[in-house]
């Protein structure tokens, strides 16, 4: 095999256990990641044909860990697959990995070759009977928002948390769980030299979820990534990067091409929503607002194996971000209480807060330049937050930024873009933002 080539190779899954394995191969390397599903969802009569094709989304699309190690620029898939699933593999490995080449100097957008039989979509992809809505969590706003507006539904997290087991708790939804196991090897290649950088997740979640929604017949699967996924993280030679491509919309409109070929439908419920109307709402459920995390530093290996405990850092972009979108809809005693702290008496936090609205965004899932600069320039006028020092120091620069855009508080808080929300939900969305929160004066 040529050293120029990434291998989509053979997959396995075992109904007594649970086990899916995937197999890929780079050079003389041969990996396998593996997920364990729960048995349960495996006692049911699914039509082998769409069990076959949600096998080979999520094979192709978890690849992306292991191709980044030399990134050869060639893709080779050993089954036929659908013009569908093709779309949702270029995009992953092209757009999906954009920061990976980005951050490694590769050319940008990264280019892939592929090698790939297609083949036409299996018919008669009716869904037998119906368990409701599957909601992929990770323990964030979104995720909260989503679990009170969707039923009857039920949640999916990828290797569960304490965050994500507590969120959904707090929703009295209950909470399938799907533990994913990287090959060993990827971290020993990774430590040796091999190439590292951000994979296209929710695009492997979506795989993932729509692989359970098969076997459990769940239907849709329901993400809520808001209309900020769409905004490019930097450019490069006039090509743009996003760090949450595979959040933005023109990813979900492939994906849900592919996982409508196996009778699942697929779509973001705050696909128009900014991330301040999606906080305005959280902030009106005091019982769930308390139980989110949007910390990436809470999720290291020590965190997830249960020797530190998941809390708000208050230091990395995210946490900056949701502490001051937050702000915009508490008091300061309210915010202090959900987050443990208040970053914005700390003078220095200033530049991680300004580039909040930088030209090069940091590689995170933060809301829009414009947004961030709206909440902070509303702080300063407001009574309850404008003496704090960070936003003394920020207040003019931001409100400077804002009205060049135009951007206000609430003109963030409109519904507006293109959805693909089916009426039934988007009914339920309007009536809980209706009663959302107000800004604080």
């Amino acid at each position: 095999m040529s050293e120029a080539e990434f291998v989509v190779a053979d997959r396995s899954l075992d109904p007594a256990t649970g086990e899916a394995a995937f197999g890929y191969r780079l050079g003389d390397d041969e990996f396998t990641e593996r997920l364990t599903l729960d048995p349960a969802l495996l006692g049911g009569d699914v039509d082998s044909e769409r069990l076959d094709a949600a096998l080979d989304l999520v094979h192709l699309v978890m690849g992306t860990s292991y191709y980044k190690l030399r990134a050869p620029g060639r893709v080779t898939v050993r089954r036929p697959i659908t013009k569908a699933q093709h779309a949702v593999a270029e995009a992953a490995y092209t757009h999906g990995l954009g920061e990976f080449a980005a951050v490694n100097r590769l050319p940008v957008p990264h280019a892939v070759e592929w090698d790939v039989e297609l083949r036409d979509a299996a018919s008669g992809t009716a869904v037998p009977g119906g368990s409701g809505a599957l909601l992929p969590v990770g323990g964030g706003k979104d995720s909260a928002l989503a679990l009170v507006v969707v039923t009857p539904a039920t949640a999916l997290a990828i290797n569960p948390t304490g965050a994500q087991r507590d969120v959904t708790s707090a929703a009295g939804v209950p909470l399938v769980g799907v533990r994913r196991r990287l090959d060993p090897l990827l971290a020993e290649r990774t430590a040796a030299g091999g190439r590292n950088g951000h994979v296209p997740v929710t695009a492997i979640n979506s795989a993932i979820a729509t692989l359970v929604a098969v076997l459990g017949g769940f239907d849709p699967v329901v993400f809520a990534n808001e209309r900020s996924a769409d905004e490019e993280t930097l450019t490069v030679g006039g090509a743009s990067v996003n760090h949450q491509y595979s959040k933005s919309y023109e990813f979900e409109q492939l994906f849900a091409t592919a996982a409508g070929e196996l009778g699942v439908g697929y779509f973001s419920l705050t696909r128009q929503l900014s991330e301040l109307a999606t906080v305005s709402a959280v902030a009106e459920l005091p019982d769930l607002r308390g139980q989110i995390l949007s910390c990436n530093r809470s999720y290291t290996q020590r965190h997830l194996g249960g020797e530190a405990t998941q809390r708000w850092c208050l230091h990395c972009d995210k946490c900056l971000f949701t502490f001051l979108c937050f702000a915009v809809f508490l008091q300061p005693a309210e915010a202090v209480a959900m987050f443990g702290g208040n970053p914005l008496e700390d003078l220095s936090l200033v530049d991680g807060f300004r580039v909040l609205w930088a030209t090069e965004k940091p590689f995170d899932c933060v809301g829009e330049r414009a947004e961030s600069a709206a909440a902070m320039a509303h702080l300063a006028h407001s009574a309850a937050w404008g003496a704090f020092p960070v936003v003394r120091a920020l207040g003019e620069e931001a409100a400077s930024y804002a009205a060049v855009t135009g951007e206000t508080v609430a003109g963030f808080l409109e519904p507006r873009g293109a959805h693909a929300v089916p009426e039934q939900y988007l009914a339920s969305l309007r009536r809980t933002l209706a009663g959302a929160r107000r800004p604080v004066g």
